[in-house]
């Protein structure tokens, strides 16, 4: 297959009269520095039949121009509610990706940050869930769309997508070419995250007249799916018979076909899908014939091809569209080649309420690009709480208690560390001859519990557990100081020592 790349000055009329007076290969040369050339993947197509199954006659299909209507001349402001753009790698799923597309152009609509559904997804639901083309990789917008608001999709990242189909390495009956079981074109089922995850709709699709498109794009300002016969040399893809232009390619440009790219493009007959989201009524390109050099009218003159529409495609970054001024990865697509042998298809910005945040799941829910306990939703939530942290102080230090002497003997602890009480427990041991002369109180952060009040009668010795639940909610660090009292005559103990257990909020 020969290969000819005109160069970017050859794309623009100003300088096509110097290109021409120059020897063809001068400005048709298949330049490496050029940049990548599109033969370095597959670029895959899809199923020409699944693409125009169900599509009515456009003529049958309303006008939705108004009688007085003017269109700007450039349209691309749609542009920025578009998602990254993607790649289906080797599987032949263009419908699925464009579909999938739409979806995120409608939900960046309706307010969604970052939306990003699962292409995987929606190929298992339009083939199992709708039971549309079960024994091919292809589909269309229509059955995609009743995938999307019959039974809804899930985000990429519960079903991330697979870039190869299925082989006989995977399942041992995906290893044929044809009828092959439903699982090999949907590689397999959904695991269980994606069974019991958020499943996004969106409203009813319609099938659009393609005369429409600029109206739809102006009044309901979001993209439309189009599905089309393809055409190699137009395309300027790897597999055409005819020679193809890698410059094109690398600006995304799709021309409309020659009479020689119709005849040898439907021996390999091909479609393939992709969303408009603009116009370009200025771009005007040099048609090329069926040996890719320019093509002239009887008198020798140069003919050019002028109106694209601007559109995402599903091949990737770094190669096709690689220097669309749009964007890596867009494309331009001659309206006349929409016009003959596409069908349109759209849908509506669904109804969209941010999620609450699940604050232990592991998912940024609401999709605020903070998750869980990071969340503000999440700031009361129990799973968010600083983790209990028990602590445990004490002194050793003994001291006599003096008999019958209400200012008693002092003992303090100096508690370093910072954090708030929970819980308190205080566990005494004080050895005395007669407990109900004594009285135990506890003081911290301003206020004053009373552990043990002359109770206990002539029992002897004092060691025990007391809760001081009055304390929680202050402040961890600081002084700690009990005081152990006597409030009768002749029995007398000693305070051999305390402790401090604390369990920090």
């Amino acid at each position: 297959m020969a290969r000819i790349a005109l160069t970017e000055p050859a794309m623009r009329l100003s300088l096509l009269a110097a290109c021409l007076s120059l020897p063809l290969l001068a400005c048709a040369g298949a330049d490496p520095d050029d940049g990548p050339s599109p033969f370095d993947d597959e670029y895959p197509v899809s199923d020409l039949d699944s693409i125009f199954d169900g599509a009515p006659d456009n003529r049958t299909l309303p006008d939705e121009n108004k009688a007085d209507a003017q269109y700007p001349k450039q349209f691309f402001e749609l542009v920025r509610d578009q998602s990254p753009v993607k790649s289906q790698g080797s599987r032949g799923v263009c419908s699925i990706f464009a579909t999938v597309a739409l979806m995120e152009n409608l939900y960046i609509k309706a307010g969604m940050p970052n939306p990003d559904f699962s292409e995987q997804y929606m190929q298992w639901s339009t083939k199992e869930q709708v039971r549309e083309y079960r024994y091919t990789e292809g589909s269309n917008a229509d059955a995609n769309l009743r995938a999307a608001s019959q039974y809804g999709i899930v985000e990429e990242a519960k079903w991330p997508y697979e870039s190869f189909k299925w082989s006989a390495a995977n399942d041992a009956e995906c290893g044929g070419t044809e009828n092959l079981p439903t699982k090999c074109y949907t590689n397999g089922a959904p695991p269980q995250t994606a069974i019991d995850a958020i499943k996004w709709k969106l409203p009813r699709g319609r099938w659009l007249n393609t005369n429409s498109i600029k109206a739809h794009l102006t009044t309901k300002r979001h993209g439309v799916n189009v599905g089309m016969t393809f055409y190699y040399q137009s395309w300027n893809h790897r597999k055409s018979p005819l020679p193809v232009n890698t410059g094109y390619w690398r600006e995304g440009i799709v021309l409309y076909p020659n009479a020689q790219d119709k005849e040898k493009s439907l021996e390999m007959r091909a479609g393939h899908a992709i969303q408009i989201v603009g116009w370009d009524d200025e771009k005007e390109v040099v048609r090329v014939d069926e040996k890719g050099e320019p093509m002239k009218d009887a008198d020798g003159n140069v003919l050019t091809e002028k109106g694209f529409w601007i559109f995402k495609n599903s091949w990737g970054t770094g190669s096709f569209g690689a220097a669309n001024p749009h964007g890596d990865g867009y494309g331009y697509l001659s309206y006349q080649y929409v016009s003959e042998y596409g069908t349109a298809y759209v849908s509506d910005v669904p109804r969209y309420e941010t999620p609450a945040e699940t604050c232990d799941n592991g998912t940024d829910d609401d999709g605020d690009g903070q998750v869980d306990c990071d969340d503000a939703q999440c700031a009361a939530h129990a799973s968010c709480q600083a983790t209990p942290t028990e602590r445990t102080y004490s002194s050793t230090t003994s001291a006599a208690i003096p008999d019958n002497a209400p200012a008693g003997v002092t003992s303090t602890i100096d508690v370093p560390d910072a954090g708030t009480v929970g819980t308190v427990k205080v566990t005494l041991d004080i050895t005395h001859t007669y407990r109900g002369d004594l009285k135990v109180v506890l003081a911290h952060d301003g206020q004053t519990v009373t552990l043990h009040d002359r109770t206990g009668g002539y029992e002897d010795d004092l060691t025990l557990t007391v809760d001081a639940a009055a304390l929680a909610g202050t402040a961890l660090q600081g002084a700690w100081t009990l005081t152990v009292s006597d409030h009768a005559s002749y029995d007398t103990g000693t305070l051999n020592g305390w402790s401090l257990e604390i369990v920090t909020q």
